[in-house]
């Protein structure tokens, strides 16, 4: 997840609590009910905004759970492809060392048979 992505979406959510607290706000000012329907009122709407912060913050962890999923993949991929190429450096480097091997013992052999001769 991006950084602008993240902040757009911390930006909306504090919008959306704003929102809801000014929403709240006027509705105690211009609304002509009792004082029992007035805290049926908040409590109703004390509840629903609770419950959408709640979603709101499950949607989040499922956001941030899935990033760390993706991220987790990759670095696997990369820790894969890491040891193969290592893996087929080692061999390249065997391979150079056993080739200049067979050719020291080779020179080496011949002059041993200069030498004799």
């Amino acid at each position: 997840m991006s950084e602008a992505y993240s902040t757009r979406r911390s930006s909306g959510f504090a919008a959306f609590l704003i929102g809801g607290l000014l929403g709240g706000t006027l509705a105690l000012l211009y609304a002509p009910q009792s004082g029992r329907k007035t805290r049926e009122f908040l409590v109703t709407e004390g509840q629903e905004t609770a419950e959408r912060v709640m979603q709101s913050i499950r949607e989040a962890q499922e956001n941030v759970l899935a990033s760390i999923e993706d991220a987790q993949v990759r670095l696997e991929s990369m820790n894969r492809d890491a040891k193969e190429r290592l893996q087929r450096l080692r061999e390249i480097a065997q391979s150079t060392v056993d080739e200049e091997k067979e050719i020291l013992q080779k020179r080496y052999n011949e002059a041993r048979s200069a030498i004799r001769e």
